[in-house]
């Protein structure tokens, strides 16, 4: 007996598809997937699937009933009420969703109820966790141990001797013949969104070219030992600012690890070179501008966001920002000196145009406090690096006039408390560094302000001001 899990970032994939068994194998099926396993609920009598199933726009199952389960158009899954609008989506029997937490009682057949082998699929904020056993165990044992995995939504997709999966060379086989498999594809190596430092090695440089392929005409050339980022790669090309060059006359430049002072990783997942919401436009950093996501919902961490801004819809919608924090990560979405449609100005706003956008998450289920204090710690790096002074830390609500960020803007004192924290330091000499850097003040009037009988609360208002 067996039991594999897969943990995938969602990130790294590049397809989630449901495959319709019609009698093939799960070997048969499989193809050049990287992950494989049996999915969804079917009649043994019939042969047909039951629950809601809609497979690359065509809807297979439906009930009359509504429920939770996962929704897709490509790679970017989410827990959705099913129907959905999306391609595809799948329901199971809900372990953990926002009507069924850890100490509530889940609502199944007695058919799959008991001890029995399982499959399920399960999302920790920025991984996709596929489970599949033949070593039995109850529907109430499995959500606990994906809980226990970190699972912060889950599902079970089957509960009996369908249990079948690949999981990169991991096997557990079944004689059976399902309905359909979900199968995920993870991007090729090549094709991966990034950002990285290379040099420059031929001794004659290198041609810059329009597109990946020496098929494009050349619009430059890079000098040996010449430095350059890397955005994307494509065929064993890579995008620069200039155009495209071999990756064969590159050496990658290991660059240090961008870590807060509270120890938060700064995870680079970055927004697909090309998509029409990377505008891709010079950026100075000369100010910071904070955000609330607005996005109350369970499992809308910084990854879930990161996955948003890379797909389509993402795209459709024109935004884009260059960090989301989250209680326990950070994601950068855009290197710091690119523009992005995040404060509402116009492409050539100062917002826009001048500023480092930074979204705090506000889910449900994440700490909220935890969040704001990792955003400080984001941006007290992002003052180091760039010089940006406190006063220069702004609401979105300074560029646009839009009520954000929300929850701080609606909390008496929370914006105070927060330049505070970017300061590292007590909130009344934030005030006064705040104030004396916005308006320019002398030394000994920020003292005679201080003095003032009033001057703790005039400090704090002005502070505040936009």
């Amino acid at each position: 007996m067996a039991k594999y899990i897969a943990s995938i970032p969602l990130g790294d994939i590049e397809r989630i598809a449901i495959i319709p068994g019609g009698g093939r194998s799960m070997a048969q099926v499989k193809g050049d997937a990287d992950y494989i396993c049996n999915a969804g609920f079917y009649s043994m009598t019939t042969g047909k699937p039951v629950g809601h199933l809609k497979v690359d726009g065509v809807v297979r199952s439906k009930e009359t009933w509504g429920c939770w389960g996962y929704a897709w158009d490509k790679a970017d899954i989410k827990l959705a009420a099913l129907p959905a609008a999306a391609k595809n989506y799948i329901s199971g029997v809900e372990m953990l969703t926002p009507m069924i937490g850890m100490q509530d009682a889940m609502l199944y057949n007695p058919d799959v109820g008991g001890v029995r082998p399982r499959t399920a699929m399960a999302l920790t904020g920025d991984k996709l966790l596929l489970y599949c056993a033949d070593t039995p165990t109850t529907p109430e044992a499995l959500r606990t141990a994906l809980h226990r995995l970190g699972a912060e939504t889950a599902i079970m997709l089957d509960g009996g001797g369908s249990s079948q999966c690949d999981f990169t060379g991991q096997k557990i086989s079944s004689s059976r013949r399902v309905h359909n498999y979900l199968a995920v594809w993870l991007r090729k190596k090549k094709d991966k969104p990034m950002s990285e430092a290379y040099q420059v090695t031929p001794s004659v440089g290198v041609n810059i070219r329009s597109g990946p392929g020496t098929g494009y005409s050349k619009v430059g050339a890079y000098a040996q030992g010449t430095v350059v980022t890397v955005t994307a790669t494509r065929d064993g090309w890579g995008q620069t600012e200039k155009g495209w060059v071999s990756l064969d006359y590159l050496e990658a430049v290991e660059a240090a690890q961008r870590v807060t002072d509270n120890g938060l990783r700064i995870q680079a997942r970055y927004i697909d070179a090309g998509r029409k919401n990377r505008p891709c436009g010079v950026n100075p950093c000369g100010y910071i501008t904070i955000h609330e996501t607005g996005n109350a919902a369970r499992g809308a961490d910084a990854a879930a966001h990161g996955s948003y801004l890379n797909s389509a819809a993402g795209e459709a919608a024109l935004v884009s920002w260059h960090y989301t924090v989250d209680d326990h990560a950070i994601v950068q979405h855009l290197p710091d000196g690119e523009t992005a449609y995040h404060a509402g100005d116009g492409p050539k706003g100062t917002g826009n145009a001048r500023s480092i956008g930074v979204e705090i998450c506000v889910n449900a289920d994440g700490d909220f406090a935890k969040a704001r204090e990792n955003a400080a710690s984001l941006v007290r790096l992002l003052m180091e690096e760039h010089g940006i002074p406190i006063g220069h830390v702004v609401q979105h609500n300074h560029w646009n006039g839009k009520d954000c960020p929300y929850t701080i803007r609606h909390t008496s004192g929370a914006w105070e408390a927060f330049l505070a924290l970017c300061e590292g330091g007590p909130c009344a000499k934030t005030n006064r560094q705040t104030v004396q850097a916005r308006f320019g003040l002398a030394e000994e009037t920020m003292d005679y302000l201080e003095a003032y009988r009033y001057g703790a609360d005039l400090l704090q208002k002005l502070a505040a001001a936009n």
